[in-house]
């Protein structure tokens, strides 16, 4: 069996022209002729998109038996802003072609001046022109994409010109029908329902069994054989869905012809589930880019309460409001109306607690989780929540803690649902010692963010459950602790209050038992008196007290955990999310001496805090931590004292990895400088700050460091989003903070005060395309993604550069059919594939390497650094061998090799390139200090330091007037499995 010889029958999101291609619809074909019989003039056909419209608009000459009508198919999509009289135009002109008209008819060149003086000749002259042609036929125009076409007042409204022109045709018009086909479910076309006064609709919806059957085994006929058990897997992913039947259809048909086999299995449909999810991503997005927020968080909590009642085996889902409910999040009408808005669009099946598409709901889970996609609730009410956001800001800087509090409150009355504020509110309850309503708010956040707010949470309920101990509430104490090891078992601080509380529960039970006993006695005996009855009642005071007492004595006694700080005897969380030895951002890695190397550092006990650092930082698995690194030399800076400091912005709670290698980077590059006695005696300080990657946190994070005048220099923020929200902050400063980048690559980013360590993508577009040129590629083709800062930014760049002829693919369109597109490449002569896609879309950037490499086109593979990673090596396997790629850093360069080896034995690993860039940014800051320095006089000295590649982490490191590193991104080849360099020289 040669399958070379097969060609992939099914078709991903293009129409369907071939009558032998199309099946089932017969109900539908047979209400249009009806209703054409009837003399229906117009007739609305509406479905979700990729269920077929435009196929069926495809199929009407061939399934609808009319010898009266003909049919004429016009696609609106490209005119979403065009005139009227253009659109009348590019109609004329497809109705004169489609029916092979003569040319006399009309004369196109003048038609178009001629429509824009005055748009009823296209009724008067041209039409008549068309009928007396047709002679007794009647022409039936089928207008896809109907509700693209706009105007100033928006889509559909009834104020559109186009669509008020075609209801005064139609009624002039008696040999004239039209079919127009709206992407659009029922409740969101009244306006143009009404403006047509309400015509017979018809969805296009889900393929009935036998229809979707006969789609998934007929194209194939003759070469694959479908087992019964593997076409039931199908309809039960697809539900009859024709754009994800042929989806799936079609990776069974790819992995079957990879792997020379004819028939297909149950099994071998769940092992191309993931692949044809990663396929068929345009169709899939449209189930979500359509959605509100509220029915985006709601459709993940469907798909979330469907993978636990999965994983359970339980027969019926969990309500998705009270799954969210359980998630910390408020119920709000919004998300009441959401659940039966998706029923109503027919994403939820009826009992509205189910994706009605399988492959849907896997996406979803798979993409959109719902522990991600609740966060976009706080984007209601984000101007005024900003607003009092700043307001907070001063208030913090005055100490106005109560204010403070009013203001959050405002915040939540605007947005229950905004998480941010959760952690920092409760926090400042805490700090009022109002411990009901910081719990109430740590357990929300907890809800909300697990790993990040744990912490918080456990804190909040020893600092209750000891203040509880000194109002002698030994029994409510206990449930606070007994929560705390509910949720961290083996919490030594909350296992040692325990037992404290258990003792003197047990001293306390003692005497009043003897009490009792004795009263007892006396009844029995019958001779108590008054005073025989005081000083039993007096022994019991004394006993209550002598237990308070105990209590009391010991609640002074006990230290604080990690992350907090004692106020008037209590323990209570610090309110920062800037650290320089007082917190870890690293909660889930445990390290006893670094625990206690924060105690000391709190207590401003910092020989002894920087000899327990230098314990812990080799704590971790005999692998240095460097946020422990960083905070012994913080240490050893504040014993020394009159420190210099920087600080280093990271994404510490969603990235954790990322985090590390930058720190490693700095900590190398800090530890280095106060070894060698750092500069005129005073040592480097680290402050590490978190902004979790998210632009609002950045704005805040900004603004602290602002406010911190000891603050000379910023390294960060880690991804561009973050760096452009906080960049004004520091700008803005009355001295604007020098700011310096070493992980962020978008063009975008400029000022006086950045300046950026790692190669733009300016750098990796120009050296791929000196790269093409010198090996003689003058036609290639690009698959980018035009959405994406980095990747239209690399495509644009590499455009400008590149001198030969380019093709561009959108590697998000929904229609992108990649082996078609590979092998017209390869017709027109191109010689290479550029791939730029963002994080998003690498596996789609794979699967094409794939298609090139099953379909031997032998096109030349090159790229953007988004796809340098050991896990793309793993997936592509012998399809990228060969893919050139533009890379800021490479470890095996014969100039890196130096610091790749010292960092190597620093960190008892190899490391990344984020690790040397952020070396490399450390030391440009150190390099710029002077006998005194202030912000403003390292703003100046950037721009004129130089550092040798002996200095740095390979590359001379010298910025031009634009704040960018004069060097050049590197080119590494994929070869045998691994990334060696390319053009490298000694």
């Amino acid at each position: 069996m040669n399958t070379n010889l097969w060609i992939n029958p099914y078709i991903i999101g293009k129409p369907i022209n071939k009558p032998e291609e199309f099946f089932g619809r017969e109900d539908l074909f047979q209400f249009i002729e009806d209703s054409l019989n009837a003399d229906t003039k117009f007739l609305l056909l509406h479905g979700q998109r990729r269920i077929g419209k435009s196929s069926v608009l495809e199929q009407f000459a061939h399934k609808v038996a009319l010898q009266k009508f003909v049919f004429v198919y016009f696609d609106l999509q490209s005119h979403s802003n065009s005139s009227v009289s253009k659109i009348l135009h590019d109609l004329a002109e497809e109705i004169t072609e489609k029916l092979g008209l003569d040319s006399d008819i009309i004369t196109l060149a003048s038609f178009d001046e001629e429509l824009k003086a005055n748009s009823n000749r296209f009724s008067h002259e041209f039409l008549p022109k068309v009928y007396q042609k047709l002679g007794d036929k009647n022409l039936v125009l089928l207008l896809d994409e109907f509700d693209i076409v706009s105007s100033d007042n928006g889509i559909l409204n009834q104020g559109n010109s186009f669509y008020i022109y075609l209801q005064l045709l139609l009624k002039q018009q008696t040999k004239l029908f039209l079919i127009p086909v709206v992407g659009r479910f029922k409740d969101d076309f009244q306006n143009l329902y009404q403006l047509f006064k309400s015509p017979p609709y018809q969805e296009v919806g889900l393929l009935n069994e036998i229809s979707a059957r006969r789609l998934i085994i007929k194209p194939a006929q003759g070469m694959l054989e479908y087992e019964e058990d593997a076409i039931k897997a199908i309809l039960k992913l697809s539900a009859g869905h024709p754009y994800f039947t042929q989806a799936i259809c079609f990776n069974l048909f790819l992995q079957a012809k990879i792997e020379e086999k004819s028939t297909v299995t149950s099994s071998d449909v769940q092992g191309i589930i993931d692949k044809t999810i990663e396929s068929a991503t345009g169709g899939l997005s449209w189930f979500w880019d359509g959605l509100s927020i509220s029915e985006q968080v709601v459709f993940s909590a469907v798909a979330e309460a469907q993978k636990i009642a999965i994983k359970q085996k339980q027969s019926f889902p969990e309500d998705p409001l009270r799954l969210l409910k359980k998630h910390g999040v408020i119920q709000t009408e919004l998300l009441t109306e959401a659940t039966k808005k998706l029923a109503q669009k027919g994403y939820l099946d009826d009992t509205e607690r189910r994706v009605k598409i399988e492959l849907v709901r896997r996406w979803l889970v798979r993409c959109h989780p719902l522990n991600q996609e609740i966060y976009k609730l706080e984007e209601f009410e984000t101007e005024e929540i900003n607003n009092i956001l700043e307001k907070v800001t001063q208030l913090s800087q005055n100490n106005k803690n109560q204010s403070v509090i009013d203001h959050y409150e405002e915040i939540f009355k605007l947005n229950p649902n905004y998480f941010s504020t959760l952690p920092v509110l409760a926090e400042r309850y805490l700090k009022v010692a109002n411990f009901e309503k910081a719990l109430e708010l740590y357990t929300r956040a907890y809800q909300v963010n697990p790993m990040h707010n744990k912490e918080g949470l456990l804190f909040a309920r020893e600092a209750y459950g000891k203040n509880l101990i000194e109002q002698r509430e030994l029994i409510k104490a206990k449930i606070q602790f007994e929560g705390v090891l509910e949720t961290e078992p083996d919490r030594k601080s909350a296992q040692q209050q325990l037992i404290k509380i258990k003792a003197e529960l047990v001293k306390q039970e003692a005497p009043l038992r003897e009490v009792e006993e004795q009263l007892i006695k006396d009844r029995k005996k019958d001779s108590r008196t008054p005073t025989r009855q005081g000083v039993i009642l007096g022994t019991i005071a004394a006993v209550i007290a002598l237990v308070s007492g105990g209590i009391a004595v010991y609640r002074f006694l006990t230290p604080c955990s990690s992350g907090q700080e004692k106020v008037n005897g209590s323990c209570v969380l610090i309110q920062s999310n800037i650290s320089r030895g007082d917190r870890t951002f690293f909660f889930t890695i445990p390290n006893t001496s670094r625990d206690q190397g924060i105690e000391a550092f709190k207590e401003g006990n910092y020989p002894r805090s920087a000899a327990l650092f230098q314990n812990a930082v080799r704590d971790r698995n005999n692998k240095p931590d460097p946020e422990v690194l960083i905070y012994y030399n913080n240490a050893k800076a504040r014993e020394k004292g009159n420190s210099l400091t920087l600080a280093v912005v990271v994404p510490a709670d969603n990235s954790q990895n990322a985090t590390q290698e930058i720190l490693r980077g700095v900590a190398q590059a800090q530890n280095q400088f106060n070894a060698n006695g750092g500069s005129n005696g005073r040592l480097l300080e680290i402050a590490i700050a978190n902004d979790s990657n998210n632009p609002n946190k950045a704005k805040q994070v900004a603004q602290q460091l602002v406010n911190d005048k000891s603050v000379l220099g910023v390294i960060g923020h880690d991804s561009s989003e973050a760096t452009q929200a906080a960049l004004p902050i520091y700008k803005q400063a009355g001295v604007p903070i020098p700011i310096i980048s070493s992980t962020s690559t978008a063009n975008s980013l400029n000022g006086r005060n950045f300046f950026r360590t790692i190669p733009s993508d300016a750098a990796s577009g120009e050296k791929l395309a000196q790269y093409a040129q010198n090996s003689a590629l003058d036609k290639v083709v690009i698959f980018y993604n035009p959405q994406s800062t980095y990747s239209n930014s690399l495509r644009e760049e590499f455009t400008n550069k590149f001198k030969g002829q380019i093709r561009k693919i959108d590697l998000t369109d929904p229609t992108l059919n990649i082996e078609q597109e590979l092998k017209e490449s390869a017709s027109q002569q191109v010689q290479a594939v550029m791939l730029f896609p963002d994080v998003d879309h690498t596996s789609t950037a794979l699967e094409i390497a794939k298609v090139n490499a099953n379909n031997k086109l032998g096109l030349k593979l090159l790229g953007g650094d988004s796809l340098y990673h050991l896990q793309n090596l793993n997936e592509g396997n012998e399809a990228v061998e060969g893919l050139i790629l533009a890379v800021p850093w490479f470890r095996e360069a014969p100039q890196s090799q130096k610091f790749a080896d010292s960092a190597e034995d620093y960190w008892r690993g190899g490391v990344s390139w984020s690790t040397a860039t952020s070396f490399d940014a450390t030391k440009a800051f150190i390099k710029s200090l002077s006998f005194n320095p202030s912000r403003q006089s390292i703003l100046a000295g950037l721009p004129m330091i130089e550092l040798s590649s002996e200095e740095t982490s390979g590359d001379v490191l010298k910025f031009n007037k634009e704040g960018e590193r004069q060097s050049k991104a590197i080119l590494v080849r994929v070869k045998n499995g691994h990334f060696q360099c390319l053009q490298c020289s000694p």
